[in-house]
């Protein structure tokens, strides 16, 4: 209950103005009663952002699972990445706010550990693809997977920010930001020589499967 009441404020007024007065009041609870499960401000809004984390680890094991060639798993992968902010626009704002040393320094052990739990997961989602696209040769025996594994993920999260700037979109004539993202993905996988290539495969009927098999309820797919 704390938690979803202090998800909503969060949103609206952000981190610098949430109010524990005003959460303790919508809850009818005193705010030491929030104190008893949050040692801080910053405790109660890494709750937050490790719950919605799980949501997004959840989702990239679901499509981990999609079966195909390496890289079309890995493009199900981007697929999540894609849904996920869709469902969650605000949270990449939030994971920055996280990265601040100012903001984790004041959240409890326990609390960084179980959310590094879900960016584990998703870790552990992307490489493993990129691992059996090396041993399967679809990707250049030398190649390094934590390498891929951090490029792809930093390029995903680093669009994903960017693109919800709206000078960034005019700058870069961007008129569908998800198709951004999976065009700057796709970019990067052929980048690294991951096969079958863009110009090679058809990935508009893999990304139809990907909707259809693994993400019905993906509403802002447009099949191509």
């Amino acid at each position: 209950m704390i938690l979803d009441h202090a998800g909503r404020l969060l949103l609206r007024d952000g981190f610098q103005n949430l109010n524990l007065d005003e959460l303790a009041k919508a809850i009818e609870y005193s705010k030491g009663t929030i104190y008893l499960h949050f040692k801080t401000k910053e405790d109660l809004v890494l709750a937050i952002a490790t719950r919605v984390a799980r949501e997004r680890a959840d989702l990239f094991e679901r499509a981990s699972a999609f079966s195909g060639k390496t890289r079309e798993r890995m493009r199900a992968i981007g697929f999540a990445s894609c849904h996920f902010a869709v469902i969650h626009p605000d949270y990449f704002n939030l994971e920055m706010l996280l990265k601040s040393p100012s903001f984790w320094e004041k959240a409890s052990m326990e609390r960084q550990r179980t959310f590094g739990l879900q960016a584990a997961k998703l870790f552990h989602c992307v490489n493993s693809i990129a691992q059996q696209a090396v041993i399967q040769q679809d990707l250049p025996p030398d190649t390094r997977s934590q390498d891929v594994t951090l490029s792809l993920i930093a390029t995903t999260i680093g669009t994903h920010i960017m693109i919800m700037q709206p000078e960034i979109q005019v700058l870069c004539a961007i008129d569908e930001p998800i198709a951004a993202v999976r065009r700057n993905q796709d970019i990067l996988c052929d980048g690294w020589n991951w096969k079958p290539l863009a110009k090679d495969w058809n990935y508009r009927a893999t990304d139809r499967r990907i909707k259809n098999e693994v993400f019905p309820e993906a509403k802002w797919f447009k099949p191509g």
